[in-house]
């Protein structure tokens, strides 16, 4: 048997009561959870900010060397995914009586961040590939450069503006 002095019960039953209280007393605090989904969508654009692009056969030395034309950020391109760039033509470069094949201009992309560059050396009616595995970008911006070999005799016409259209396509890896 436990032997309690005068008062020491009373301390030990208000200690045990207070002890109670404490154990169902309110929460300031809660908790809860909930799920967050992200969900990706493949997103790929490309737009043409340069639509024209000109190649002027003016002079002497034009003719003997081959000119050539720089379009600075002719391309934008958003992907979150890799991707290829290609490039063909409508057909020949045409003024509607006479035609230069379009197999006698080339074409390049200029710039860094751009996977692996290719030069195709003649524009072509069928898809050509420019740069493949191109990292994923926002707003990537694309300089390209065309241009003719020097003493090319495809270019002996008469003198007129000859037209095609060109074709860009990124692809998805």
């Amino acid at each position: 048997m436990v032997a309690f002095q005068k008062g020491s019960l009373r301390r030990l039953v208000l200690t045990v009561v207070t002890a109670g209280l404490g154990a169902y007393s309110a929460q300031a605090q809660t908790t809860g959870t909930s799920a967050m989904n992200v969900t990706v969508k493949d997103v790929l654009q490309l737009t043409v900010n340069t639509k024209t692009v000109d190649l002027v056969f003016g002079t002497p030395e034009d003719f003997n060397n081959g000119v050539s034309s720089t379009v600075n950020n002719q391309l934008t391109v958003t992907s979150n995914r890799p991707y290829d760039l290609s490039v063909k033509t409508a057909g020949d470069l045409s003024d509607g009586k006479t035609s230069i094949p379009v197999s006698n201009i080339s074409a390049q992309t200029v710039g860094s961040g751009l996977g692996t560059p290719k030069t195709v050396t003649a524009l072509s009616t069928t898809d050509q590939v420019l740069a493949a595995s191109i990292p994923p970008s926002m707003s990537k911006t694309i300089t390209m450069q065309y241009s003719t070999s020097a003493k090319n005799e495809a270019f002996l016409v008469p003198a007129a503006t000859y037209t095609t259209t060109m074709t860009f396509t990124a692809s998805a890896n």
